[in-house]
C-alpha cells in the first residue's frame, strides 16, 4: 500500500514592483515552481502600477496560470516624490501594452483578502512596503489577520540605505512597527546570491512554461543592467518555505526616517544595546545563508 501525504501548502500574495529588477520575475517563477506555495495573488506597487501589471499578467498567462489574480496597487510613496508615468525597462507596449484582466486596486484586494481569511495568509513583499503600510492604516484588525511577513527589503548588520526601504521609508517604519511577524531578508545575504553566465544562458534555454516570458525579460533588462542577475527577490521567497537556506536571527529593527544621511537605513537597535530588547521583537533579519545551495535549488526548480 502507498501512503499519499498531502502537503500543507502556504498562501502567498507577492507585492512586487516587477519590471525595474529583473529579480521580480525570476521570485515570481520560483514561487509558480514551488509546490510548497500557493500563490493567491499578485500585486505591484511604486511608480507606473499599470505597466508593472501588466508585465505580471503576460508572464501569468504565458506560464499556464492566468488563474492568478493580478491587481495594480499604490503608485506614490507617503512622502517621497516619483513619477508614476515613469516606464520600467522591461516593460513594451508592443507586447505588454495589450494586457489586460488584472483589477485596479491592490490594496482592496490585499485587505479584503486578509480579512476574510482564517489568519494563514503570508504576505510577501519584494518591492516598496506601501501596499502593505496602507492596508495596516486602512484596517485596525488587518495585522492580527496576517500569517507573517516574508520580505526583501533592508540591510541589519551593515550601514547600507537599501532601495526598497528608501523609496519609501515612512512605509517601512509603518510595517516594522506593526507588530506583524516579519522575516526581513536584505542585502546582508542577497548579494552573495549571484547567477553565473551559465546560469543565465540555462534560463534562456528552460523548457519550463513557469518561466516562458523570462528570456525575453532578461534581454530587455541586460539593455541597460551591466551585471549578472542578483537574486534578491527569489531569496526571500525561497525563505517563505525552506528553513535551511538561510540563518535568522530575532533583533529589534527601527526605520530611520529623519537623517539627512541615513533616511532609508533599516537600523540595528538590538546591536547598539548588546540585543538587550530582542527578545521583545518580532522581527528576524536573515544573518547567514547557504548561497550555493539556494542557486542550485532555484535552478533546479525553474530550469529542470
Amino acid at each position: 500500500m502507498v501512503w499519499r501525504v498531502k502537503m500543507e501548502r502556504t498562501k502567498i500574495i507577492i507585492d512586487t514592483d516587477i519590471g525595474d529588477d529583473i529579480d521580480d520575475a525570476l521570485a515570481i517563477a520560483l514561487a509558480l515552481e514551488s509546490p510548497e506555495l500557493d500563490v493567491i495573488g499578485i500585486t505591484t506597487v511604486f511608480k507606473n502600477v499599470t505597466a508593472r501589471a501588466k508585465l505580471a499578467v503576460n508572464l501569468l498567462s504565458m506560464a499556464g496560470r492566468s488563474d492568478i489574480p493580478v491587481y495594480a496597487g499604490i503608485a506614490s510613496p507617503i512622502l517621497n516624490k516619483v513619477d508614476i508615468n515613469e516606464i520600467p525597462c522591461q516593460y513594451s507596449e508592443e507586447k505588454d501594452g495589450h494586457a489586460n484582466g488584472f483589477g485596479k486596486n491592490g490594496n482592496d484586494f490585499i485587505v479584503d483578502t486578509i480579512m476574510k481569511s482564517d489568519g494563514d495568509i503570508t504576505l510577501v513583499p519584494i518591492g516598496p512596503l506601501t501596499n502593505i503600510a496602507v492596508s495596516i492604516l486602512r484596517e485596525p484588525a488587518f495585522k492580527h489577520k496576517v500569517k507573517e511577513i516574508v520580505m526583501m527589503g533592508g540591510c541589519f548588520y551593515s550601514h547600507l540605505s537599501e532601495w526598497n526601504i528608501r523609496c519609501d521609508p515612512e512605509a517601512a517604519r509603518i510595517v516594522f512597527e506593526s507588530g506583524i511577524p516579519i522575516r526581513a531578508v536584505g542585502l546582508d545575504v542577497t548579494v552573495q546570491c549571484v547567477l553565473t553566465e551559465e546560469d543565465v544562458n540555462r534560463l534562456k534555454t528552460s523548457h519550463k512554461q513557469s518561466g516562458a516570458y523570462i528570456p525575453e525579460l532578461l534581454d530587455r533588462w541586460y539593455k541597460v543592467a551591466k551585471h549578472l542577475p542578483m537574486m534578491h527577490d527569489p531569496l526571500a521567497v525561497c525563505a517563505v518555505f525552506d528553513n535551511r537556506m538561510l540563518e535568522f536571527q530575532q533583533d529589534e529593527i527601527v526605520v530611520e526616517t529623519q537623517g539627512e544621511f541615513t533616511r532609508g537605513q533599516t537600523y540595528n537597535r538590538s546591536a547598539l544595546y548588546w540585543r538587550a530588547n530582542a527578545e521583545q521583537s518580532v522581527i528576524k533579519a536573515a544573518k547567514h545563508v547557504d548561497a550555493e545551495a539556494f542557486i542550485k535549488l532555484y535552478m533546479d526548480r525553474v530550469c529542470f
